[in-house]
This record gives structure tokens, sequence and C-alpha cells, in this order.
């Protein structure tokens, strides 16, 4: 198993034979939103399937979403329309608890998460879902945006073995404020616990900031990591936290 952390909820999940790409956010600028670090799209090519949480800009990303061409685009129920009007091709909605196979023996699951789903400011409103990945050797939670609920700890039960192998959590919002919905990096760390997470890689921070805020954001931009890294020291002692740079992989 493989992840490769390009910024903000962008990763690459290479595991049991597949390439997933979720919540591809690949230009410099979305509007008002500024990557600190554009990841470069060329390193992206050929994944099996897209996983996109939610409608919300710096999740779902029209012009990275159609660039990348995937034959498969997993998306939370009431985006499946909107994303197609808008030229996404291979959309495939996924209630939560519902699943869809990709290459042989993977399977992708939705599953809950607390958050709200609208496309600001005209936008659908679509549920906000996170990802398991679960395949004959691996499973993998790429919870997207979420607050705490309780229906964590039910998701390493999905699993083959009953067990999450890999937590991709977020740890922060876009701005100088969390705002709803969101971990800060003690709650991620309590989402890790709950899960029961072997491993974990903080995203969600130190990527996107609105324009012009990039120097008041300096401390939201470097520190939720490391922040999030000592809390899962104390409430998961026994998961191991790979600090990523964008841009930066591991392997499992």
């Amino acid at each position: 198993m493989r992840l490769t952390w390009w910024g903000h909820s962008s990763v690459l999940l290479e595991a049991d034979g597949v390439r997933l790409v979720a919540d591809p956010v690949l230009r410099p600028r979305m509007g008002a939103l500024r990557h600190v670090s554009p990841p470069d799209a060329r390193a992206w090519s050929t994944p099996d399937a897209v996983l996109l949480s939610h409608l919300h800009h710096d999740h779902c990303d029209l012009p990275s979403l159609r660039g990348l061409g995937a034959p498969l685009v997993v998306v939370p129920p009431g985006a499946g329309d909107w994303l197609a009007r808008h030229g996404v091709e291979g959309v495939t909605e996924v209630e939560p608890w519902a699943s869809v196979a990709i290459g042989r023996g993977v399977r992708v699951s939705a599953v809950p998460a607390e958050h709200s789903g609208r496309r600001e400011p005209w936008g659908p409103t679509a549920l906000a879902v996170g990802h398991l990945v679960h395949g004959p050797r691996t499973t993998s939670w790429i919870a997207g945006d979420t607050a705490l609920f309780d229906g964590m700890r039910e998701l390493s039960g999905l699993g083959p073995r009953g067990t999450v192998d890999l937590a991709v959590v977020p740890v922060w919002g876009w701005g100088p404020n969390l705002g709803p919905g969101h971990l800060d990096p003690d709650e991620a760390a309590e989402a890790v616990a709950r899960v029961g997470a072997r491993h974990a890689v903080a995203v969600h921070w130190g990527s996107l900031h609105p324009a012009g805020m990039r120097t008041l954001m300096r401390h939201h931009l470097t520190t939720p990591g490391e922040r999030f890294a000592a809390a899962v020291r104390r409430a998961a002692p026994g998961t191991t936290v790979y600090p990523l740079a964008p841009g930066e992989a591991f392997r499992v």
C-alpha cells in the first residue's frame, strides 16, 4: 500500500493492484482559494477511479475532475446529475454503507460523514461522505470532511479482517477559522482512536488559503500536522503517524 499526499485532501492511494485518487484539486487557484504549492497533474495519470467526498470547492474542482478522465468517479447521493451536466464522465452515486467494485477483489464503500454537502453559493445539495477502500490485504479509511460521529467505531468492522490499516484524516479547514463539520488536531486524533487505525496521515491543512491571507495564516499553514501527531501519541499510542509534506509518499 502506497499513499501520496498532493495537498489539502487530494491523495493517491495505490493498494491491492488499484490506483485511486480522492478529492483531486490540481490547479494553482480555485476562485478565492490559492494553493501554497500546486501539484503536478501529470503524476495523477490513469487512475482506476476517483473518490469524491462532497461538492465543496476545496474538494470538488470540475476542471481537475474532467482532466483526470477516470473511467469511474464515485460520488455521494445527489451529486451525480450535476457533475454529469458539467462534463464529468463515469459518475456513479454510492449511498452510505453501500459499495462498488474496483479491480479484482477491491471494493469502495461510502461511509457517513458529519459535514454539509451543499455546493456554495448557489449549487446543489448532496450528501457528504467518506470512503473505505477494502481489498484482500489492506483497508483504508479516507475520511473526506467530517466532525466526530458515533458511527466511527463501526467502520473497522466493514473491512475483510475487521481492522483499518490506514486512516487519512482532515486536521484543519481551509481558512483562519475551523468552521463546522471539521476536525481540529485533537479531534482528528480521537477519530483515529475510535477507528483503531494502525497508520494515519493528516490532510486538509497547510495547502490552501484564501487569496491574500497566506501571511496571516502562517500558524495555520504550519502547525496542525505536528499537533495531530502529538495528539495521536496521547489518544492512540498504537497508531503510527506519517508526517507528509505535499508531494511526499509513504509505503506500508
